[in-house]
């Protein structure tokens, strides 16, 4: 067994320096290392810039750790986007499933906790096996926190969009997958526009779960800190979804997680998670426009580099920064379509 020695900050940029890695600022280098350690920040993003041979390493020239901080950064902030979107999501998805539930079986716990309201389908994972969900429910009923507390003691019943506060976001997916056709059905109507994307009923059943469990993955992934960016996920768009679509053409990786998105009738979380990778590649690429190809591929999107400016309420003015004059709510828009609109830049922050 091979000892793993302590190193500081001063020793880790010397080995970097040796293997090629170039820096701009060291005394910065050193806050990003202590910050953000080293584990985190280079083995976690150095792939794309490094050689290997012979069990050695050299960073590719003109490579900076700047460069790979960046990256990190970016994957850092989408990491956060997935995050946010994900509970907004699961926020929705809380809300259809209780009105489903109500409308079938009342709002009564003794009612619409029956087992046989549901499927007893077979699970690989026997903590979400229907008996086990039903536990599940049945112990969040007696929970200490509110609001499942205050309807307890004072309306002495506890409706599914309350009991739904207290559950978790993969109890609810594994919980939705055990409903039975009408319900299922009736809350595909509630997630997706079923006339505009022009799919059957059985389809949209099985792009449903399918999607729910992809999400699942990646917002797990992300509360726990894992590189997202370039994730694929080990769950995939079964063929019984898109039929009509080679596997080769189902997008991959973030761009899946955008498509599953794009599609839900609420798009809200849809629109944090493609703002923030826009965001964040063209941050990147302003500093590191080499990146686009690698970004593009790993990304599975197609990426042209477009110069960003920041626009708030009506004004007619773009920013370069988004928090120029102390703007607030400030929206990114492709500055050649903001000068089509007759908009004008900032004569302060664009020089």
């Amino acid at each position: 067994m091979n000892n793993i020695n302590y190193s500081t900050v001063e020793k880790q940029i010397e080995k970097l320096k040796k293997q090629n890695l170039s820096f701009h600022n060291e005394n910065d280098a050193k806050y990003q290392l202590q910050l953000y350690g080293y584990f985190n920040l280079i083995k976690g993003y150095r792939d794309p810039y490094i050689i290997k041979s012979d069990n050695a390493l050299q960073y590719r020239t003109g490579v900076s750790f700047e460069q790979i901080t960046s990256l990190y950064i970016l994957d850092k902030n989408i990491r956060s986007a997935v995050i946010s979107a994900m509970l907004d999501l699961e926020e929705h998805l809380k809300a259809s499933a209780a009105e489903v539930i109500a409308r079938s079986f009342g709002t009564n716990e003794k009612d619409y906790l029956l087992f046989k309201n549901y499927k007893d389908k077979k699970k690989s994972n026997k903590n979400f096996s229907l008996g086990s969900i039903m536990d599940k429910m049945k112990t969040t009923l007696l929970s200490g926190k509110d609001p499942v507390k205050h309807y307890r003691e004072e309306h002495g019943t506890i409706p599914p969009w309350v009991l739904f506060k207290n559950v978790y976001f993969s109890t609810i997916i594994n919980f939705v997958d055990l409903f039975k056709t009408p319900e299922r059905e009736q809350l595909v109507s509630y997630l997706y526009d079923v006339d505009s994307l022009q799919y059957d009923i059985s389809q949209l059943k099985t792009m449903m779960m399918d999607s729910l469990f992809i999400c699942l993955e990646y917002r797990n992934l992300a509360a726990h800190g894992g590189r997202i960016y370039n994730y694929y996920c080990s769950k995939q768009m079964t063929k019984k979804a898109f039929p009509q679509i080679s596997d080769s053409d189902i997008p991959k990786g973030m761009n899946l997680l955008l498509f599953i998105l794009y599609l839900f009738k609420y798009d809200n979380p849809y629109q944090i998670l493609h703002t923030s990778i826009l965001n964040e590649v063209n941050r990147h690429l302003e500093n590191y426009p080499e990146d686009i190809t690698y970004l593009g591929h790993i990304l599975n999107l197609d990426f042209v580099k477009q110069e960003i400016g920041w626009i708030s309420g009506s004004s007619n003015i773009y920013h370069n920064d988004p928090t120029c004059s102390g703007i607030n709510n400030a929206i990114p828009i492709p500055i050649d379509d903001l000068k089509q609109n007759g908009c004008r830049p900032c004569k302060k922050c664009f020089k």
